[in-house]
């Protein structure tokens, strides 16, 4: 009998090892999400920017973190840790571009991947100067003061020049890519002025990262109040990190107008190299997302996806075919369509799909 007991005391302990190896999981990251203020916002240097984020995590989020350009500017920390944390951050902001991201940590110490958005400062609005009060002085000394400035007219008839941001039809702004890959970045704007555009009007490069080879581009000829969508062929640089580019509308005499608008895009690491063969089921890590998810007739939309790990191949449906992992592309159904991403494994498959609705014009 004692043997016996003897003898079942190594099983039981492997036994045991192998249930605690399979209950064991490697903690996940954090994941944040900015509700507000939208990408491409414009504020007033010296105002408050007002950030809330929503960070989520299985072991709890313990400290949420606000940068401006890559720097620490406000820590905040739950009493306890918590799975769905929500705060709202301020910065006071300064003139220029910045990249504001929200980065959270869990109850592990893992440090999730940041959020990130982009806001235009403008200048401070200029105080009004204080008026003097009128006093009543017995034989005044006349003085001479230096002129105000004179706003000046536009000549009778001419008509202004003017632009306004409506929103980004492909890669919002974060997109994950991989170094090198190629995009179409189509940003749709308002001709808020009232000249029409046409011939001699261009869309060009203003500062940051071209990403292209080209940066001057024709725009559409736009009457005054309708929207035209300007498209510039990318590539993704080969350096991980975040970049971004600015473009601005020029019009015939050279001058530049409008609204200021960017580009960012997240380019993520290489992928390690893919051992032979695979095992166990396929993973589609980062999932698989259009944006936007409604379209009207005619527009465009971008489907991208994560990494694609423990598979022999990855495709899309609907003409897409193979895909290289992580990816987006651009797509233009003419009819509600959904599309699915699928992954195999030999005879194991993984799917994700995304549904693109289609309004009529």
């Amino acid at each position: 009998m004692n043997i016996r007991i003897l003898r079942l005391v190594p099983l039981l302990a492997a036994l045991w090892l192998v249930a605690a190896a399979c209950t064991a999981a490697p903690a996940g990251k954090p994941t944040v999400i900015i509700n507000s203020p939208a990408s491409n916002s414009q504020f007033r240097g010296g105002e408050d920017v007002a950030i809330e984020s929503t960070s989520t995590d299985a072991a709890g989020i313990t400290r949420v973190e606000l940068l401006v350009d890559g720097a620490v500017v406000r820590t905040d920390t739950p009493p306890s840790p918590q799975q769905s944390y929500s705060v709202i951050q301020t910065w006071k902001s300064t003139p220029g571009s910045h990249t504001i991201s929200v980065r959270a940590f869990s109850a592990a110490n893992i440090a999730g991947d940041p959020a990130a958005i982009l806001v235009a400062v403008l200048a401070p609005t200029p105080a009004a100067a204080p008026t003097a009060a009128a006093t009543s002085t017995p034989n005044p000394t006349p003085t001479t003061a230096a002129a105000a400035p004179t706003a000046t007219s536009a000549p009778s008839g001419a008509c202004t020049t003017n632009s306004t941001f409506v929103t980004d039809v492909t890669v919002p702004d974060g997109t994950a890519l991989a170094p090198g890959q190629t995009f179409n970045k189509i940003w749709r704007v308002r001709n808020s002025g009232t000249c029409a555009w046409g011939s001699g009007y261009q869309f060009v490069f203003t500062g940051g990262q071209a990403m292209n080879a080209t940066t001057v581009v024709a725009v559409p000829n736009t009457a005054a109040g309708a929207t035209a969508d300007l498209l510039v062929p990318m590539a993704a640089p080969t350096t991980a990190g975040l970049h971004t580019g600015f473009w601005q509308l020029r019009s015939p005499t050279g001058a530049l107008f409008g609204v200021r608008v960017f580009v960012t895009v997240r380019v993520l690491a290489p992928a390690p190299p893919a051992p032979s063969g695979c095992l166990g089921m396929p993973q589609i890590q980062g999932g698989f997302s259009a944006s936007p998810t409604t379209i009207t007739a005619g527009q465009s939309a971008t489907l991208s996806w994560g990494f694609v790990v423990g598979a022999q191949s990855a495709e899309i449906d609907n003409g897409i075919g193979g895909v290289q992992t992580p990816g987006s592309t651009t797509v233009s159904p003419t009819t509600t369509t959904t599309y699915t991403m699928t992954a195999r494994c030999e005879d194991r498959v993984t799917t994700a799909q995304v549904t693109i609705t289609v309004n009529a014009p």
